[in-house]
């Protein structure tokens, strides 16, 4: 389970409504619990491309760049997650069927440490 999840329910942002990311965080844990590795891979992707506007940019591969607010630690994990992740779902979501797959396992998904960093930002910015 993803304990910022926890945490965002608790938020009431003038600026940001966290319902979404709340729900997707949700369904991420529920994907990750029944080993959905897919969805897991999806939900991800879905949360990084609607995060961007809470620090500032547009799209995540700014955030990973340049936002400065979480120190050197935070933006080595946020372009993990950028590279990482966007390739790993990328391959899995992009791909047309082939004779041949090669499904996404537990440990290729597993972007939680990252991904908890990233939740643990956005409460602290928006507390």
């Amino acid at each position: 389970m993803f304990a910022g999840r926890l945490q965002l329910v608790s938020i009431h942002s003038k600026s940001f409504d966290v319902s979404k990311l709340v729900q997707l965080c949700k369904e991420l844990n529920i994907a990750a619990e029944h080993e959905s590795n897919m969805s897991v891979a999806m939900i991800v992707r879905t949360i990084i491309n609607h995060v961007p506007p809470i620090f500032g940019h547009q799209t995540f591969a700014q955030v990973a760049a340049n936002y400065g607010g979480g120190g050197k630690s935070f933006k080595a994990s946020m372009k993990h997650l950028d590279d990482g992740l966007r390739n790993i779902a990328d391959a899995h979501l992009h791909m047309p069927i082939r004779a041949s797959e090669s499904l996404p396992t537990p440990q290729q998904v597993n972007f939680h440490q990252d991904l908890d960093v990233l939740l643990g930002e956005i409460v602290r910015i928006l507390r």
